[in-house]
Formats: C-alpha cells, structure tokens, sequence
C-alpha cells in the first residue's frame, strides 16, 4: 500500500496494521491501541459515523480522515470532527497512488501533528503509537526535536527591492530567535523556491516555504508562495497552535502574496505579540495589514525612504498613521531581535 510505505519511510513512524471496514478496525484496536487512526472518507460499516463514535468513546484515539477533493463536504467535516477526526486530508478518487505520492509531505506534516496535539492534551511523556485503516506505531522525537511554540510573530512584507532587504534583515537576525519570522514578498510562484534557498544560505533559522497545515514554530522563517495569500489560522481551536493556510480573498494581482492579509490574519490571532514590518516596494500593500496589527496591540515599523530602493509601501503605512517606528534598514535586525526577546505569547 501506497501510504503504508509513506509512512514506513520515516524514522519516527511504524505502520501496525490496516482494516477493510469499520468493524475490522474496532477489533484491531483493541490489541494494540495506536495513538492514531487514519481513516478514509467512506470507510465501509461507519454509519452516521458509528465506528468513529466508538473510537473516540472507548479509546479517544485521535483519527485523521483521508477525503475525496471531488466529495467533501463541509458539514460532514464539522460533524467528523465533533466525533473524533482531528485533521483531514484531500486526495484525488481519479489517481488514487500518484495523488498519495505527491502530497506525501502534507500527510507526514498532518500526522505528526494530530499526534502532538493529542500528547498535549493528555501531556504523556511516552513512545507514541500510530494507525490507519491502518495503524502504526511512532516512536517519540528527541524533546530538542519537538516544535518549538513561538513567544511572537513577526511579518515582513516588501515588493519591489525588498528580496535584498530580507537578504539583510535575516542574515543579522539572532540564530536562537524565540519568534517566527513570516515574509510575504510580492513574486512569481517560480521564484519563490529560488528566494527561500538563497535565504537558507544566509541564516542558521529553518527557512522554508509555506505549506497548508504547517505549525509556526520559534526559529522557523515561511515564505509565502508566490500567487498565494498566506495566512495564518488557529488549528482546531487549539490555543497557541497556529498553522499555514491560505485565503481566496481577493487581493491586487500585483501585490501577491498580500501583505495585508497576511498581517491581518496574525493580528487577529497574536495580538499585542505581533510586529508588523513593511520595508521597501510600490504600492500601498501593508496599509491595512499595520492598521490592524495596531488596532490589536501589535508593534509596526516601516523602513525609512533613505534606505528604500521605492518608498511607497512604507511611505502609506507611514501617512495613514500605521506605523510606530522609522527606521534605517540597518536598524531593522536589531529591533526584531529585541521585539523577539520581550514579548512571549
């Protein structure tokens, strides 16, 4: 099986069994109570979601449903996940194993953090166990390993000179940083893998590109995909657990990823633990973004127009009374790195 292997090929999962139908896996649970079932959409014998039911009932086992792009439904997530599933995940009915293979790392990302959340709520401090259809067992990272919460969000948002100002900004940032740096810098999708390896290259801070259902951790710096509006949501009502997604609202052509939808996502969610940064670029993207940031609390900068290549995004933030602070990009690092230092989530 196709997902089996996925699984089997990380070091920190092991698959234990599989089950053809709901009452197969009731049986199965029973031997070896998994920490995690992953179940599909249309899993024969659940009923109104009677196998699920039983599971959170007689086991509370966290499930992760497997469901079709073509078939979802919103009311039936939200009912599926008041009787146990935790997260879901949309394959493709039409190619059932290439689809598998090609959202490998969203499954993997999903699993591990389904189970982190069910060690939060129960704080075990024990080897972890797994299953799907199938179950599985996982053994526990290295506490070092685990992700790490952050104390405070920080966005960057630039457009036209900015990848230089970034370049800058995060090369000069504290390698222990205890915040999460976000960055919604206006550019094609096919450059946006090419910017995140440049940046990697410059810091010791995890940077990566941003994925559906990534968790924000401390040290970790996601660059919003180009033509994609990240966002930023809290994950299952978890208090604190804030992950990537991202918004069909609309947004100007030319200023995606949107800077203020992404601040305005994190103001909302962050509060006063959010610093807001608009550096270089045209246009008036960051105007909204640093008006909400302020209205809950959070700290704005603007960089100054001396060290601006174009002085219009920050130039607006700055008239509409948006920003607290002015500064030279050379002055940037050092008040992140004290903004992450005295404010704690």
């Amino acid at each position: 099986m196709v997902l089996t292997n996925i699984l089997n090929a990380e070091v920190d999962l092991e698959v234990l069994d599989t089950a053809e139908n709901g009452d197969d896996l009731l049986r199965k649970l029973k031997a070896t109570r998994p920490d995690l079932v992953i179940a599909d959409y249309d899993l024969p014998k659940n009923s109104r979601l009677f196998c699920f039911r039983r599971i959170k009932l007689e086991y509370q086992i966290p499930i992760l449903l497997l469901v079709s792009r073509d078939n979802v439904a919103e009311d039936f997530i939200f009912k599926a996940m008041q009787v146990g599933v935790y997260d879901y995940v949309k394959i493709s009915t039409h190619t059932m194993l290439p689809q598998l293979r090609q959202i490998q790392e969203e499954i993997v990302l999903k699993v591990r953090s389904v189970m982190e959340i069910k060690n939060y709520q129960q704080a075990l401090v024990k080897p972890t166990h797994l299953a799907h259809n199938l179950r599985f067992r996982a053994h526990r990272l290295p506490t070092k390993q685990l992700q790490r919460q952050p104390q405070s969000v920080v966005v960057l948002g630039a457009s036209t000179g900015g990848a230089k100002a970034i370049e800058y900004i995060l090369s000069r940032i504290k390698p222990d940083l205890k915040t999460v740096v976000l960055v919604a810098l206006h550019l094609p999708v096919r450059f946006t893998g090419i910017f995140t390896a440049r940046l990697q290259s410059l810091t010791s801070l995890k940077v990566l590109e941003g994925k559906a259902g990534m968790r924000l951790e401390a040290g970790k710096v996601i660059i919003a995909p180009g033509n994609k509006n990240m966002v930023v949501n809290q994950h299952l009502g978890q208090h604190h657990d804030f992950r990537i997604n991202f918004s069909d609202e609309p947004a100007d052509e030319f200023d995606c990823p949107s800077v203020d939808i992404l601040m305005r996502s994190v103001a909302e969610l962050a509060g006063p633990f959010t610093l807001g940064v608009i550096l270089t670029g045209m246009g008036k993207d960051g105007t909204t973004g640093t008006q909400a940031i302020l209205q809950n609390g959070g700290d704005t900068v603007a960089q100054d127009e001396a060290s601006s290549a174009i002085f219009g995004m920050a130039k607006s933030a700055i008239e509409n009374g948006n920003i607290k602070k002015i500064l030279s990009l050379t002055q940037i690092p050092d008040y992140i790195n004290r903004f992450a230092e005295y404010h704690q989530i």
